[in-house]
C-alpha cells in the first residue's frame, strides 16, 4: 500500500515548509503550560498563572486576523519577520525576568500571543498555489491538520520535560528559538517570498467575514471547539477521581486523530467537502455520546482512541471549505478565523466544563460536548445550501 501523503510530500519545497511551519508553531503548543509553570516557579498564585495564560489566549484571538489581513495586503515574509521578532522579544524577557505577578507579567504574555506568527494560516494560503490538481487538496489539509498533532503531543511534554528538569525559563528560550528558526526557513523559501494574494482592490472591513458560507463554517467550528474544549477539562477531571493518567487519556484522543488523519488521506473522496463536513460533524456527535459507556478509565481510552479518528478528518475538511469559500484576497486571513475561533471556542468549553464539573461531576461535563457537537452539526445541515460560495470577489466598502 503506497503511503497516503506520498504525492504531496513528492512534490518540491512541501517538506521543507510543512517542517518549518511545525517547527515554528511549536510554541503553540507549549505556550500555556510554559507560562503556567514559569509563573508558579516564580511564586505567583494558581490564579495569577490562569490570567497570565489567559492574557496570552486573548490577545492572539485578537492578533491572528490582524497579522492575517497584512499578509493578504503585504505578502508573507514581512509580517512573518516582524510578528516572529515582537515574539522572540516578547519570550526572552519573559526568560530574563521571569515575572510571577505584575503588569509586566501580563504585558509579555499579550505580547507573545498578539504577535504570534500567521504561520499556519501562510501555510494553508501556499496549498493552493503548490497543488493544481483539485483533487489532491484534501489530502494537503488531512496532511496539515495530521501534521499539527505533534505539536500538541509533543509540545506540553518538552514544556514540562524543560521547566521541571532543567529550568522553568528555558521553555520561553526554546520557544524564541523554535519561533526564529520555523519562521526563518519557510519565510526564506522561494513559494513564500513569491506567494501572492489575489488582489481585489479595496477590501470590506470584516474581510472574509462579508461572506455568508464563511460565517455557517466559523459558526460549526465554534460548537466543535466548545465541544472538544470541554472534553479537554472534564477528562483529565475525570481520570484524577479514578487514579488514571490525566495527560495519558488526552494522548490516546490525539493518537487516534493521527491514525484517522492518515486513513482519511489514504483515498480519494467523491463527495463535496459540504457534504463531507456534515457526515464528519455527525460522527463526531456520535462519539461524544459513545464516550458514556466508559465504565473505566481504560474502556474511556479505547473509545476516545476510536472517536479521536475523526478529529483530523473534519479539521482538513474546515480547511478545504475555508480555501473555497474565502472571497478572492481574503484567504490568509480567513485562515486566522479558523484558529481564533478554535481558540474562543476552546476556552469557553474548557471555563464552562470546569464550572460543571465542579458543581456536579466531571461525566455531567462531558454533556457540555453534545451540545457544542449538536451545534456543530446544526450549522451546517440547516440551510445546507448556504455553505456553497455565491461569488469569489469580495464586496467593498462601496458596494454593501
Amino acid at each position: 500500500m503506497r503511503y497516503p501523503y506520498s504525492d504531496i510530500l513528492r512534490m518540491p519545497s512541501v517538506p521543507r515548509l510543512l517542517s518549518a511551519a511545525v517547527i515554528g508553531r511549536m510554541p503553540v503548543g507549549m505556550g500555556a503550560l510554559a507560562i503556567f509553570l514559569l509563573v508558579r516557579a516564580a511564586g505567583g498564585s494558581y490564579a495569577t498563572a490562569g490570567l497570565a495564560v489567559g492574557a496570552s489566549t486573548v490577545a492572539g484571538c485578537v492578533g491572528a486576523p490582524i497579522l492575517g489581513r497584512l499578509v493578504d495586503r503585504q505578502g508573507q515574509p514581512r509580517i512573518l519577520y516582524a510578528s516572529m521578532t515582537s515574539q522572540v522579544v516578547a519570550l526572552l524577557l519573559l526568560a530574563l525576568l521571569a515575572p510571577g505577578s505584575g503588569p509586566e507579567l501580563f504585558l509579555l504574555c499579550a505580547l507573545y500571543g498578539f504577535s504570534n506568527p500567521p504561520l499556519a494560516a501562510s501555510m494553508r494560503a501556499t496549498w493552493a498555489t503548490l497543488i493544481t490538481d483539485r483533487s489532491l487538496i484534501t489530502r494537503a489539509f488531512s496532511l496539515d491538520s495530521t501534521a499539527q498533532e505533534v505539536i500538541w503531543i509533543l509540545g506540553p511534554v518538552l514544556a514540562a520535560g524543560l521547566a521541571e528538569g532543567i529550568s522553568p525559563r528555558l521553555p520561553m528560550v526554546v520557544m524564541a528559538a523554535f519561533s526564529a528558526a520555523g519562521v526563518i526557513w519557510f519565510a526564506t523559501s522561494h513559494e513564500s517570498r513569491t506567494w501572492r494574494s489575489k488582489h481585489v482592490g479595496e477590501r470590506h472591513l470584516l474581510g472574509p467575514l462579508m461572506a455568508g458560507p464563511v460565517r455557517r463554517v466559523l459558526l460549526s467550528i465554534l460548537g466543535l471547539a466548545f465541544a472538544w474544549g470541554a472534553l479537554e477539562l472534564a477528562i483529565p477531571a475525570y481520570a484524577q477521581e479514578n487514579d488514571a493518567s490525566p495527560g495519558g487519556l488526552l494522548a490516546i484522543w490525539a493518537v487516534g486523530s493521527v491514525i484517522g488523519g492518515l486513513a482519511y488521506a489514504a483515498r480519494r473522496w467523491s463527495s463535496s467537502p459540504q457534504r463531507m463536513m456534515g457526515i464528519l460533524l455527525a460522527l463526531n456527535l456520535v462519539g461524544f455520546l459513545i464516550i458514556f459507556l466508559a465504565q473505566t478509565p481504560v474502556q474511556l481510552g479505547i473509545l476516545l482512541l476510536i472517536t479521536g479518528v475523526v478529529n483530523a478528518p473534519v479539521i482538513a475538511t474546515f480547511y478545504v471549505l475555508i480555501e473555497e469559500l474565502a472571497p478572492r484576497g481574503t484567504v490568509t486571513e480567513a485562515f486566522t478565523w479558523v484558529s481564533t475561533t478554535f481558540l474562543v471556542g476552546i476556552s469557553g468549553g474548557v471555563a464552562l466544563a470546569g464550572i460543571v464539573a465542579d458543581a456536579f461531576d466531571p461525566r455531567t461535563a462531558w454533556w457540555l460536548a453534545v451540545g457544542g457537537g449538536m451545534f456543530a452539526v446544526l450549522a451546517v445541515v440547516v440551510r445546507h445550501r448556504g455553505l456553497h460560495a455565491r461569488q469569489h470577489a469580495l464586496p467593498t466598502e462601496d458596494t454593501v
